[in-house]
């Protein structure tokens, strides 16, 4: 309720009260009999006092309980509109743009973002191609020219930085993994961000994903995240990368009469909206622990490709409509050290799991005692 139903509730409950008593006193007035000092007395008046009474009473009554009724219906639907409302809040449909203007504004956006967030030193390492066939960093000139146009969007700012020969080091001792690179001395003791830029086409054609989102150097945690379809993105793909499907139509003319021809759309690969039912609200309520759990996101798809592809719109519309706490463990892992297990700094699993085609259950499950949780469903629509 809302302090002014709750005020409202509370003044019916008042009336409720004071009808109640008004029916007792009527009552009681209608329960007088004659005494034996007064066996005379007129009780008339008393008794058609007595029954007004209770009629007011009644009607107070009524009336409350009527006021109450409406209320809690009120708040009923609003709390059904809520749960409907808070079930699909993390569903969204995918922006196209060509893929020059996506790359400008995701720059400029994921720079923002970043520096709202405190970091002034935002680390470019080039940009990821995932297709069926490969996964790897982008050919050079694809590399140089989006760093010319990180250097663009950043401007005067001067937060964009190179880090030399950045990789993963594992500490002999703990097992554990951090990033290391020639001239980390000049940011010793900053906050460091990482860029992490992938072109994600999971069909055959040259349609795809533009994923780029900013993580915590560090602690792996996730800061930012914009996402882009890309029609054609034939212009960063590889070459291997296979040219749209080209039909050809019989005609029933003449032998020297031109054939005609008709372009064959292929299947959409990458989805038009994502739809996230979470009916019981449970992300709202994972994001409100007191103690929150850091999330990497396990995904099963029929490719790389795909897998990268769900696990990334994913984390999109998590970070962007709730405050779960999501880490970047599963780029780190596949960008900088391909078989060897990372050991991540999550406490917790999101893993996005196939029912059938295009349909998923989000499960959340603990790192500490393995207690699991299902979430919702998660359904794409192409």
């Amino acid at each position: 309720m809302t302090p002014q139903q709750q005020m409202t509730y509370a003044n019916a409950l008042q009336i409720i009260k004071q009808g109640q008593s008004d029916i007792r006193s009527g009552e009681n007035l209608q329960a007088q009999r004659p005494t034996t000092l007064n066996p005379n007395k007129d009780l008339k008046p008393l008794y058609e006092r007595g029954e007004l009474m209770v009629k007011q009473g009644q009607a107070k009554v009524r009336l409350a309980q009527q006021q109450m009724i409406e209320l809690l219906t009120a708040v009923q639907d609003q709390q059904i509109n809520n749960q409907a409302v808070t079930a699909e809040k993390y569903s969204f449909e995918l922006i196209e743009q060509t893929y020059q203007i996506a790359i400008e504004q995701a720059a400029m956006q994921t720079l923002e973002n970043c520096r709202n967030a405190g970091y002034t030193n935002i680390f470019y390492d080039g940009l990821y191609i995932i297709t069926e066939l490969q996964s790897s960093k982008a050919l050079p000139e694809v590399h140089n020219a989006t760093y010319d146009t990180f250097i663009q969007a950043d401007g005067t700012q001067f937060t964009v930085k190179v880090p030399l020969s950045l990789k993963l080091v594992k500490d002999e001792t703990t097992a554990e993994y951090t990033f290391r690179y020639d001239n980390e001395s000049v940011f010793e003791g900053e906050k460091v961000a990482l860029l992490a830029i992938e072109v994600i086409a999971p069909g055959s054609g040259s349609e795809a994903l533009l994923s780029v989102r900013g993580l915590d150097l560090n602690t792996q945690r996730l800061i930012s995240s914009v996402l882009f379809y890309i029609a054609d993105a034939s212009q960063v793909l590889s070459p291997t990368a296979a040219a749209p499907i080209i039909g050809v139509e019989s005609t029933t003319e003449a032998l020297n009469t031109p054939t005609a021809t008709a372009v064959v759309t292929p299947p959409r690969t990458v989805p038009v909206s994502v739809i996230v039912n979470d009916s019981n609200q449970l992300i709202e309520k994972l994001s409100g622990l007191a103690n929150p759990y850091f999330f990497e996101t396990v995904t099963t798809g029929n490719s790389t490709a795909q897998s990268v592809l769900i696990a990334d719109l994913i984390k999109d519309t998590l970070l962007n409509n709730s405050a779960l706490l999501l880490v970047e463990s599963d780029y780190i892992q596949r960008s900088y050290l391909g078989t060897e297990a990372l050991s991540s700094s999550a406490t917790a699993t999101l893993t996005i799991t196939s029912n059938a085609d295009n349909d998923y259950t989000m499960i959340a499950e603990a790192h500490e005692n393995d207690r699991s949780l299902e979430i919702g469903t998660v359904t794409l629509h192409f």
